[in-house]
């Protein structure tokens, strides 16, 4: 089926873009005449960006100090249009460092609004919290 009798069926509805290719005009043709040939492709369909591949990229632009919202949305919209810049961009928000977590017992003496009385294990807390028999 020709690309002609595609256009006339209908069959190419929908987005899609024609290159066209034809021979160079100085080179000899020994056999034929040289059509031109046009090849139809469909636009690949990008997969969405997902919610945790979007955070970690504004994350990066957050950790690289960018604030201008025009240009985080453009970040953005390229990230959703192009899959090389969302590679990229990705790539680099593995540079934004992994938060520390502290895994130690905190107490109510080690915290800084526990209020020492007389004696030195005894106190209060002064942001309300519940507190433990006897203040300790």
């Amino acid at each position: 089926m020709t690309l002609s009798t595609l256009i006339e069926k209908g069959g190419l509805t929908g987005s899609m873009t024609a290159t066209p290719a034809t021979q160079e005009a100085d080179k000899p043709v020994t056999v034929a005449p040289v059509a031109t040939v046009a090849v139809a492709e469909k636009p690949v369909q990008l997969p969405e960006l997902l919610p945790d591949e979007d955070s970690n990229i504004r994350a990066w632009l957050a950790h690289i100090g960018e604030t201008d919202p025009a240009i985080i949305a453009e970040v953005m919209d390229k990230c959703r249009d192009d899959l090389e810049a969302r590679r990229y961009f990705l790539k680099r928000s593995e540079e934004v460092p992994k938060p520390v977590t502290i895994n130690h017992p905190i107490t109510c003496g080690g915290c800084m609004h526990f209020e020492q009385i007389d004696h030195p294990h005894f106190g209060h807390c002064a942001k309300g919290e519940p507190e433990a028999i006897a203040g300790l």
